[in-house]
């Protein structure tokens, strides 16, 4: 009896809420207005007949609130009364472009003789909590507020008409509050209801935890003159791209649905972005490349300078150059006017990437995948050729003591790299498919750790061994004069020696100095 009790009151309570006349979010407060007795209440000099107010209780006190937008045009405004947009925040002014609020209205692209202010009445709060700010202000973005409460909006995303009650609009002021022009908040229609702002903040916060590592790795092999040779090179100029994508990426996740966000910035994050990722695919692929055109028709011996030079400039041509042409070419499709049919980035339109994962696959994951193929390739062929000559690894003695350990050398290299391309290719993969199958960024979250984690894969991998901390441990002692140990070969014993100059290596620079002197 208790339990069909509270059945009976639950759907009651459910009952008395979907029978408000208007939803909260377009009501407002008529608490201190003048009921007549007709039902009426007058509030404001707007009348809320019988029917378009309601009594909401909240806190133990019940307040009187009117449907407004019940037989009249409503808009949002994003400010409150009184206030517009002035240095990225809502500010209090006088300024008579908002008193009162009459922004042009327009009947498509075409100026009417509609008054803003009589034709609409406004709701002062921001019609939802996720949006993206459109500054008519901005190169190519244009904003025309229509008759019926819609606005068209014209901005580098693509041409939009958005309904009264998904976007805000306000003024917006440059210094001394001067030319003032419209704005407004377009309300996200893509964003998933079942992810939770701390995912897009976690992701942001593991980000930028993962940079200090991928810059310690930039640092070590570029102040160590053992570290700096062709294959470093390339990997400093790998963890130069992420460096640079993971702060933006962060600073978007961070920024997700936020009015703050203005246009013309989006597109800018978003292109530094997709720029600096690229640069880390085509750098993967070109180490990938070079461990294969390392044992393809092996032959050993020692390196040339400046020789890897002149390769490291080819390849630089290669993977700062391509991703500039994909950047490049996306750009042009961009800001294009293109058919109804043909795939735009539209980045912008309604976030600071990509419009819709079809975009994202025909332009970013596209290039991705076809590189990840070719590193399988690569890859493939290389550990086929390892296999190949260990019988000549076998027979190395002697004179080809040295081929032998630069073979070792690079099959450990070989090894680095493989592990490199697991954590990254195969992440990158399993993001492609999580594109393809959809559904919330919880189901991949594992992956999304895999990547935003990737920056410490990389130290660990390539700065965490033995080798490398005993060059740093050098390297530190020898900056700041410290003595090195070194080992006794034929005792076994550690000894120290100094790395500051000696009064004998101090003498003999001298006797450079007196014998180039007496020359002349």
């Amino acid at each position: 009896m208790k339990t069909l009790l509270l059945v009976v009151i639950q759907v009651l309570v459910l009952v008395s809420v979907q029978c408000t006349p208007c939803p909260k979010e377009q009501s407002i407060d008529i608490t201190n207005g003048v009921k007549h007795p007709n039902s009426s209440v007058i509030f404001e000099g707007v009348e809320y007949k019988d029917g378009t107010w309601y009594e909401l209780e909240e806190n133990g006190t019940t307040a009187v609130m009117g449907c407004p937008c019940i037989g009249r045009k409503c808009l949002h405004r994003c400010c409150k009364r009184g206030s517009a947009f002035f240095n990225g925040s809502c500010t209090e002014t006088n300024s008579s472009a908002i008193n009162p609020f009459s922004p042009p209205v327009y009947n498509g692209k075409v100026l009417s003789s509609v008054v803003a202010h009589e034709q609409f009445f406004y709701l002062y709060q921001r019609a939802c909590d996720d949006s993206y700010l459109v500054d008519s202000g901005a190169a190519g973005e244009e904003l025309y507020l229509q008759q019926n409460g819609t606005i068209y909006e014209v901005s580098p995303g693509g041409q939009m008409w958005h309904p009264a009650m998904t976007y805000c609009v306000e003024m917006k002021f440059n210094e001394n509050f001067s030319e003032p022009r419209l704005v407004a908040g377009i309300c996200f229609q893509d964003i998933e209801t079942d992810d939770s702002p701390i995912l897009y903040t976690a992701y942001a916060v593991g980000l930028i935890v993962s940079v200090p590592f991928l810059l310690a790795t930039f640092l070590i092999y570029a102040l160590i003159p053992e570290l700096r040779n062709l294959h470093g090179m390339c990997l400093m100029a790998y963890c130069g791209g992420l460096i640079v994508a993971y702060p933006f990426l962060a600073y978007l996740k961070l920024h997700v649905g936020r009015v703050g966000v203005a246009m013309t910035g989006c597109l800018v994050v978003a292109f530094i972005v997709y720029y600096a990722f690229q640069t880390s695919f085509f750098w993967l692929n070109v180490m990938c490349f070079d461990i294969w055109r390392t044992f393809s028709g092996y032959r050993g011996g020692s390196t040339n300078k400046r020789r890897d030079k002149r390769r490291f400039l080819l390849y630089g041509l290669y993977a700062w150059g391509v991703p500039l042409i994909l950047t490049g070419l996306t750009a042009a499709m961009q800001f294009s006017d293109l058919p109804q049919h043909i795939v735009s980035p539209g980045f912008g339109t309604k976030r600071c990437w990509f419009v819709d994962w079809l975009a994202d696959l025909v332009y970013f994951f596209t290039p991705v995948l076809v590189l990840v193929v070719c590193n399988v390739i690569f890859f493939s062929v290389t550990a086929h050729r390892i296999r190949s000559i260990r019988q000549e690894t076998a027979i190395l003695k002697g004179s080809e003591s040295s081929r032998s350990d630069k073979l070792k050398k690079d099959k450990q290299r070989y090894g680095l790299y493989l592990k490199l391309f697991m954590v990254m290719g195969v992440n990158w993969t399993v993001e492609l498919l999580s594109f393809a199958v959809g559904g919330s960024n919880w189901y991949w979250v594992i992956a999304d750790i895999s990547n935003i984690g990737l920056g410490i894969f990389v130290f660990l991998i390539f700065v965490w061994k033995k080798k490398v901390r005993n060059l740093v441990q050098k390297r530190f002692r020898s900056m700041f004069g410290m003595a090195t140990p070194e080992r006794d070969t034929r005792t076994g014993k550690w000894n120290t020696t100094s790395t500051a100059p000696t009064e004998d290596t101090r003498i003999s620079t001298d006797d450079s100095a007196l014998r180039l002197k007496d020359m002349h």
